[in-house]
Parts: C-alpha cells; sequence; structure tokens
C-alpha cells in the first residue's frame, strides 16, 4: 500500500497501472488476501482528505516490513490480528475525526451497507460510497431502499434529494443516471452541470445526464436494477454499453480493431458472477467476433 503504482491502481487514477495490477493478481491468486487488506487500509486513508504524512507513511512502511518479515513463522490467526489491529491504529490513531465513513467495493463485488438512519444502500462492482449524517456521496451505482430521512445523495454532476423512497444511482464518467422504483425523489443539476436544472420524478422513471449534454433527459429504464437481484440483464443494448459494464464492474480492458461493432444491439443475460457465460453469448452472436486475451484484455474484432 506504500508503493505509489498500488496506491494509483487503488484509486482509479491511472490506467497503467490498473493493467500492471491486474496482470500481476492473474499471476499470483494467493496474493488476493494481502491485496484486500491494502485496499481496505487505503481506504480508510482516504477519508483524510489531506492524506497521510511522508512520516505516517515512513511508520507504515517499517510496520508492514517488520510483519511481513515475520509472515513465514506467524500463523494466519496472528497475522490477521497483526493486520486488524494496524487497521485500528491507522483509523483511530492517525484519523479519529468527524469525517465521512468510506466504503469501497472491489471489482465482481457487491456489498449491503446500512447507513446510519437504518435505510440500506446496495454497492454495486467498483463503486465508492462516503457518508456522513443525512449526506452521501457515491462514485459508481449503488441501489437505495427503506426510509429515507431528509436523505441527500451527491455525485459529480447532480444532488438527489430523498424522502422514503427505493431508487438506482449510476454515477461513472460524467455519466448520471437515476431510476425510482417508489417514493420521490428531486434531481438538480450541480458542479459541471450545475446549469442542468431540476426534475422531481415519479415511480418508474429515469433520468440521464451526461458531460456532453448537460441537459437531463427522461429514458426508457429497461433492465436497469437487474444486478441486484443477482443478474446482468442486457434487452436491446448497444455493445458498447455491455463493454462499458464489463470495464467498469469487472476490470476488462476493451479494445476495439473496428468501431462498427459498438453500436450493434444484444440480448441476452448471465449471473452476477459469471462472465464467461456472457461473453461466450456475445462471441456466439457476432460469429467470433470477440476474443479473451491473457492479460484480461476483450479484443472486438
Amino acid at each position: 500500500m506504500t508503493n505509489p503504482s498500488f496506491r494509483a491502481w487503488a484509486s482509479q487514477s491511472d490506467e497503467t497501472a490498473r493493467a500492471h495490477w491486474e496482470q500481476w493478481l492473474a499471476a499470483h491468486p494467493d496474493s488476493r488476501g494481502d491485496v484486500d487488506t491494502a485496499l481496505l487500509l487505503l481506504s480508510v486513508l482516504k477519508e483524510n482528505e489531506n492524506g497521510p504524512s511522508a512520516a505516517d507513511m515512513s511508520e507504515m512502511q517499517e510496520r508492514f516490513d517488520a510483519a511481513l518479515g515475520r509472515r513465514r513463522r506467524v500463523s494466519l490467526y496472528r497475522w490477521t490480528a497483526a493486520a486488524a489491529s494496524l487497521l485500528l491504529l491507522v483509523s483511530t490513531g492517525f484519523y479519529f475525526s468527524n469525517r465521512p465513513t468510506t466504503i469501497h467495493t472491489g471489482i465482481a463485488m457487491t456489498k449491503e451497507v446500512k447507513l446510519p438512519d437504518g435505510s440500506h444502500v446496495l454497492l454495486n462492482a467498483n463503486t465508492t460510497l462516503q457518508y456522513k449524517g443525512h449526506d452521501v456521496w457515491i462514485e459508481g451505482e449503488a441501489y437505495f431502499s427503506g426510509e429515507h430521512h431528509d436523505l441527500k445523495v451527491h455525485t459529480g454532476g447532480m444532488d438527489v434529494a430523498v424522502l422514503g423512497t427505493a431508487f438506482n444511482i449510476y454515477n461513472r464518467k460524467h455519466h448520471i443516471e437515476v431510476l425510482l422504483e417508489s417514493g420521490k425523489v428531486n434531481v438538480t443539476g450541480t458542479g459541471w452541470a450545475k446549469e442542468a436544472g431540476s426534475v422531481d420524478m415519479t415511480p418508474g422513471e429515469m433520468i440521464r445526464l451526461d458531460a456532453i449534454a448537460k441537459r437531463m433527459e427522461r429514458i426508457n429504464p429497461e433492465s436497469f436494477t437487474s444486478w441486484k437481484n443477482g443478474r446482468l440483464i442486457f434487452k436491446n443494448t448497444p455493445l458498447y454499453k455491455v463493454a462499458a459494464i464489463l470495464e467498469e464492474n469487472y476490470g476488462f480492458h476493451v479494445q476495439w480493431k473496428s468501431t462498427k461493432l459498438q453500436d450493434e444491439r444484444f440480448s441476452g443475460s448471465c449471473p452476477l458472477d459469471n462472465t464467461d457465460v456472457l461473453l461466450a453469448a456475445i462471441r456466439s452472436v457476432y460469429n467470433d467476433q470477440l476474443s479473451v486475451q491473457a492479460n484480461h484484455t476483450i479484443v472486438f474484432e
């Protein structure tokens, strides 16, 4: 976690780092536990907006080096206890303050979170949730349910004011979509979309906002929330949208040798934890114009 390249991968700020560490993990599957622990510790450190000091990082480096040096001589239980103790030290010694709580899901992971008001949030893969009081910040995709009490959800381009409702919000790369299942919400442009205006949503409606148009539009919800039930479902969906989900949720790197397939439509489904079924279906429909490389790269011919 003190490696700059690893931290860049954890924060999704560097494509080269992403490719390197995903390839490294594929070659070292036994290190998944260490990686997950490091990601968890980094998520705690992220709560401090100024980041750790050089002295803090140096101390953590020494502690990790010492712990890793003894690893072969201690049991798994003692190593886990050491990691937990270090996490406690980091979270209480360095950053015990009134800051937002941060939770992050990794590639191909989902996680349910209970907010302080008793309502629930189901996080899709590769999603970061922060919350403090009645304010929630989302980068990724999440489904909110339960009795929310004056909750406000923030993204870079939209604020969602919520009262007793169930809704799904998608926020990646300046592309935001909100699907309202029940109750009521008001969505208001902010940040990079502050001129987008404000819309009151009714159940069954879906709103899209992107960085190009910078205006809100109502769209067909299709099967937008199928992921929360453990499946990916596509109905007449452009392949470039399918590819985006494979990149964002599962860590694939998609290459297009030709752009002619990007707008081709695809219908199908697969279990959330088995993308092999989905890739096989796409390959069959489009006459083997898709291949999966050893480095987690999908190539559309």
